[in-house]
């Protein structure tokens, strides 16, 4: 309305002010002036378009904010409303049409392993994220697992628009969630935890709607993860299984040996790398069993990947367990393993399924 008005008020003001038969401002008798006004009124008036001027409004530039700052601006608070934007997602705007579908028709070209190529075939669009923050804890450390490794990753969760944040020490980590900037965070485990406050956190994390996607590995690799699923659901981990196969798609067999069910964190994927050396979860009540839902079953018979997604009246936030973290640098280019990793990142951001994130 006010760019309306003003372009209004400058056109009067060039039908007044520019036609030189009417302004004249100089020192003329009254009856010039009165004779230059009655030829007006007989003279229909016609602006000189060139002359009129139009006002420009300059804007501000930005000024070069920290990333925190601008962060700010998007997420305001705890309890499922530190990631709340002014608008809402749904999965028409972030997910790609093939979304939930591992065997698609009409597929032009296939992956050395089978699997559809081109990132269409994602779950997630690309770009479509850039309102999301991930925060990567890598707690577990190898001369092959270098920055430079981790790099694969983060470039593949930014063609989808996620701004990620990498560090490599519990201190770091903890006070960047403290932040209360980040959506989802990844957890890598290691052999042992340094700070006792860290458990605690990730808790009220995940239970303010916090999403974690939480990883493991062989014996003694799974502390992180093993202590928070153990004060979460009474599940503990163990075991060292040298599994390097791979997993196939069935579309209810998520309980079968060697075999992943349909899960939109599958979209794309036919054929699966099950991880390096892996663990297995342990249930100590049978109520710990149904807390997670399991969509992938290891060639040895044990869950391989889990989900958790809370009812939509849950303030909690998503989880996926991965029992083989190897992937994220050894295996990147294995079947399904990228592609894997970035649909498991978008479908933690909580948008549809069960829990719907009403809070958003």
């Amino acid at each position: 309305m006010f760019q309306r008005s003003t372009a209004s008020s400058i056109q009067l003001l060039g039908n007044i002010c520019n036609d030189s038969d009417v302004c004249e401002h100089n020192e003329d008798s009254s009856a010039k002036k009165g004779k230059r006004l009655h030829k007006s009124t007989t003279q229909k008036t016609q602006p000189k378009k060139n002359n009129i001027r139009k006002r420009k409004y300059n804007r501000a530039k930005p000024s070069n904010r920290s990333i925190k700052q601008r962060k700010q601006r998007v997420y305001t608070g705890l309890n499922g409303k530190y990631w709340a934007s002014q608008e809402k997602s749904t999965t028409t705007d972030i997910y790609n049409p093939v979304a939930g579908q591992s065997e698609i028709i009409g597929v032009h070209s296939y992956d050395k392993h089978g699997n559809p190529a081109g990132t269409h075939y994602d779950l997630g669009r690309d770009g479509a994220f850039n309102r999301y923050f991930v925060l990567i804890g890598q707690f577990y450390s190898d001369t092959a697992f270098s920055d430079v490794a981790m790099q694969k990753p983060i470039d593949s969760l930014s063609i989808k628009g996620f701004q990620v944040k990498h560090v490599k020490s519990e201190t770091e980590f903890l006070s960047e969630l403290s932040t209360n900037l980040y959506r989802i965070v990844w957890v890598i485990s290691s052999s042992s935890t340094q700070d006792p406050a860290f458990d605690a956190a990730l808790i009220k994390f995940h239970a303010s709607g916090g999403a974690i996607f939480l990883f493991a590995d062989n014996v003694p690799y799974i502390t992180h993860a093993s202590n928070f699923l153990n004060k979460k659901f009474g599940i503990t981990l163990t075991g060292s299984y040298g599994a390097q196969l791979t997993l196939t798609y069935k579309e209810k067999g998520y309980l079968e040996t060697g075999h992943f069910g349909q899960h939109d964190i599958f979209t794309g994927i036919t054929n699966l790398y099950e991880g390096h050396t892996i663990c297995r979860p342990v249930y100590s009540t049978p109520a710990s069993r149904s807390a997670l839902t399991i969509l992938a079953t290891s060639t040895d018979g044990n869950p391989n990947i889990a989900v958790f997604d809370p009812p939509a009246t849950s303030t909690e936030g998503r989880l996926c367990f991965d029992s083989g973290f190897t992937k994220l640098y050894i295996n990147w280019d294995d079947a399904g393993t990228a592609r894997y990793i970035v649909n498991t990142t978008c479908w933690l951001v909580g948008i549809g399924g069960q829990a719907a994130m009403s809070h958003l």
